[in-house]
């Protein structure tokens, strides 16, 4: 886990001076679908204090990124119960349409070019930590006996 606070650091930091993907988005996503539901509000509150570094960082108005981020990030976990979360297809395209709407709704560029990019870095980033966490329904399986 420590390894994951390190890459959204790394994400944060890139996304906030180099880049324009989404990238700490991607990898607060795939925290939020990878680790146990008790971590759900650590998530939450690293997107909002992210989203505001971003919008400080990017000279917006603050509050933008992080009510996209937690809105976002809240309706992922409504369809906890309904899909799969934890699966790479679900990864890949929750990836796609949130990159898509972030850079839609922040006015960028090349949103289809770098919507597919984010999908690909989140599909990455998932198999690799998906070895390294277990997921909290592994967690209560395992537990019920």
């Amino acid at each position: 886990m420590l390894l994951m606070f390190f890459i959204i650091f790394i994400s944060l930091w890139l996304e906030s001076t180099t880049t324009s993907l989404p990238l700490f988005l991607l990898a607060v996503l795939v925290m939020l679908v990878l680790y146990p539901v008790k971590h759900n509000n650590l998530v939450f509150v690293l997107a909002f204090l992210g989203g505001l570094v971003l919008d400080a960082s990017a000279v917006r108005y603050l509050g933008g990124a992080s009510l996209f981020l937690t809105c976002w990030l809240f309706l992922i976990l409504l369809y906890e119960r309904k899909y799969e979360i934890d699966t790479i297809p679900f990864v890949l395209v929750s990836s796609f349409f949130g990159t898509f709407l972030y850079l839609w709704f922040f006015g960028y560029g090349d949103i289809f070019i770098q919507s597919i990019a984010g999908s690909f870095f989140s599909g990455v980033l998932f198999i690799i930590f998906r070895g390294k966490s277990t997921s909290y329904k592994e967690n209560l399986q395992f537990n019920s006996f």
